[in-house]
């Protein structure tokens, strides 16, 4: 098509079909920002698990490993595996191997029931936490020389019962992606009062 003939098409085009292109690519637009959108809402998830959560094992483990769906980060994250007494058994930080997070166990643990609560964060720098139990028929069979340097066993004083901060809802619409639909809805509804008022201004 030449020229001329592109800009005799594009001047005989009706307000409808105007409108319409209008909106489809508006349309298009607003898909590629909720696609994107809620890519960028995506976290890191706990994907399993060691021991797994609620089982019962017959001693408790030397270590505890937590697998992610990435790799978290080594600064920030903390794993506490507490009894029922309220005392925490871990031994030094977290130790991080591609999607493993694990944190070692002191020796001595009682048999019991543990809690594992886990704060750990995310590829996307992003903190998320979270807790699972487990039991153990037996003390840990670990030796005593594997706490050599490790200081003493630290005691974790009850607390209030407080909601944690979890991750945001990754099922939710942020407000900008919803304030730009509003923007393309009234910018649709003004196109259409124009091409009325031409067509009543033509007939």
């Amino acid at each position: 098509m030449n020229p001329a003939s592109q800009r005799s098409s594009e001047t005989n085009m009706t307000p409808q079909k105007l409108v319409q292109r209008t909106f489809a690519a508006l349309f298009a637009v607003l898909l590629l920002l909720l696609g994107s959108s809620t890519a960028a809402l995506a976290h890191d998830a706990v994907t399993g698990t060691t021991p797994a959560n609620g089982s019962t094992v017959d001693a408790v483990p030397a270590k505890i490993e937590i697998t992610m769906s990435n790799t978290p980060a080594v600064i920030g994250s903390q794993i506490m595996v507490v009894d029922s007494s309220g005392t925490d058994w871990s031994l030094g930080g977290v130790d991080v191997l591609d999607t493993v997070a694990t944190q070692n166990v002191r020796p001595g643990a009682p048999a019991g029931k543990f809690t594992v609560k886990w704060r750990l964060v995310s590829s996307d720098s992003h903190p998320i936490e979270g807790e699972f139990t487990f039991t153990a028929t037996s003390a840990s069979t670990a030796t005593a020389g594997a706490a050599v340097g490790a200081g003493p066993v630290v005691s974790v004083q009850a607390q209030p019962e407080t909601t944690p901060e979890t991750a945001p809802d990754e099922s939710a619409v942020p407000w900008s992606v919803i304030g730009l639909g509003v923007v393309l809805v009234g910018l649709v509804i003004a196109l259409l009062v124009v091409a009325r008022r031409r067509l009543g201004k033509d007939s």
